[in-house]
């Protein structure tokens, strides 16, 4: 009888925890469904075409960074391959698509179409909104920002789907330059073979974008992976193993339009060639510096070490070796950094401040300052005055002419 009691008891107890747990599973499910119901679960672009464009988590654009149509999500950016269709279809699911807009550029008064309806594109970047609201909103506009999920995505433009085209894909280095080795730049070029000393073990790398000054923050450079600015002046000290080197400088702008340059440096003697004279026989460098005793020189075609001239921005004395610090030639002074390039502009050094043109000759006298209009005097040894008076002119502790 006892036994019979618990039975029961403990049949009510199992029904009353089901019943009480159900709903709340019900609920968290209901929860997890509304939630489920704002996000696309797959978003396929097409072009006019109707072919299928692969989304990418990168500009690069490279296998490892494809991302498949069902591995959206919200909140990101993903980028298209360059295409010459002018328009696009952009396709989703998981989401009513009454609840879907898509907005063509991201002016405050661009109005969003429909999910499905054909997309015009501009040359270029072109930077497409996906956005999913709660309900249907309607005719909306950019501006409204009552979405509740936001997919990005960024698709190039071009007539022409060359790589190359240089009217989407305008944008260049416009110098290279090594301390170490030597190449002979031209930004229309992508590749270069350097050959440097097998003691080299590490070469400074500078690579500046082809555009004013006033602009370097529109563009993103990366030396062998290491992103560089106008802070670092463009340039990183990357380490060289042994024979061939790989080196990719990449440019990028802020429309995402990039270009790579290439540089094979060989650390020593090249020994992919077959054909190499014996270990018996020196090896003669050309048309590139080199290391003797410490000291850099530099080695002409014939392999002769040039003397009393500059190469590029470097000059090379009549013992052959790279000169550093002031320099007198020809009668006008020039200051040469420790890595011996050819220094312009304002240079502080040893406590004084200088004013090298911009071929890197030496101010004397007064001069105006163009980026911000004051005028200094610099003395007969360049050194520029300041706290003092020439003649009635007096100057500040910063060195500028007071006119008052």
């Amino acid at each position: 009888m006892n036994k019979n009691l618990k039975r029961i008891i403990a049949i009510i107890l199992a029904v009353n925890t089901v019943n009480t747990i159900a709903p709340a599973a019900n609920l968290d499910l209901l929860t997890t469904k509304a939630y489920a119901a704002n996000k696309i679960t797959n978003l396929t672009v097409e072009d006019s075409n109707g072919d299928n464009m692969s989304l990418y988590s990168e500009s690069d654009c490279t296998d490892k960074h494809r991302v498949d149509s069902d591995d959206v999500q919200p909140g990101k950016t993903y980028y298209t391959r360059k295409t010459s269709a002018d328009e696009i279809n952009i396709d989703a699911d998981g989401v009513d698509s009454d609840n879907i807009r898509v907005f063509e550029e991201t002016s405050s008064d661009t109005e969003g179409k429909d999910i499905g309806e054909d997309v015009d594109l501009s040359s270029g970047t072109n930077v497409i909104t996906v956005r999913v609201y709660k309900d249907d909103p309607g005719t909306v506009k950019y501006s409204d920002n009552s979405y509740v999920n936001e997919y990005k995505l960024r698709v190039k433009y071009s007539e022409s789907n060359d790589d190359d085209d240089e009217d989407s894909d305008n944008v260049y280095l416009s110098s290279i330059t090594l301390m170490g080795g030597n190449i002979d730049f031209s930004k229309k070029v992508y590749t270069y073979d350097v050959q440097v000393p097998e003691d080299l073990s590490k070469i400074t790398i500078r690579a500046r974008p082809d555009c004013d000054s006033g602009k370097y923050d529109d563009y993103k450079v990366k030396i062998n992976g290491v992103k560089v600015d106008k802070d670092d002046k463009f340039k990183d000290d990357v380490s060289l193993n042994k024979g061939k080197n790989v080196i990719d400088i990449k440019v990028e702008d802020d429309d995402d339009n990039e270009r790579v340059y290439t540089l094979n440096i060989t650390r020593g003697k090249d020994n992919s060639n077959n054909n190499s004279k014996s270990s018996e026989q020196a090896e003669v460098k050309t048309s590139q510096w080199v290391q003797v005793n410490g000291k850099w020189q530099y080695r002409d075609s014939t392999g002769n070490s040039v003397k009393n001239t500059w190469v590029q921005n470097y000059f090379v004395q009549a013992d052959g070796n790279m000169a550093t610090g002031w320099l007198d030639n020809n009668g006008k002074w020039y200051y040469l950094g420790d890595d011996g390039a050819r220094k312009t502009g304002w240079q502080l050094v040893n406590g004084n401040w200088y004013y090298l043109d911009s071929q890197g000759t030496m101010q004397i006298g007064w001069i105006k300052d163009i980026n911000n209009g004051k005028y200094y005097y610099l003395n007969n040894d360049g050194s520029m005055a300041y706290s003092t008076t020439v003649g009635e002119y007096k100057l500040g502790s910063d060195g500028a002419w007071y006119n008052r």
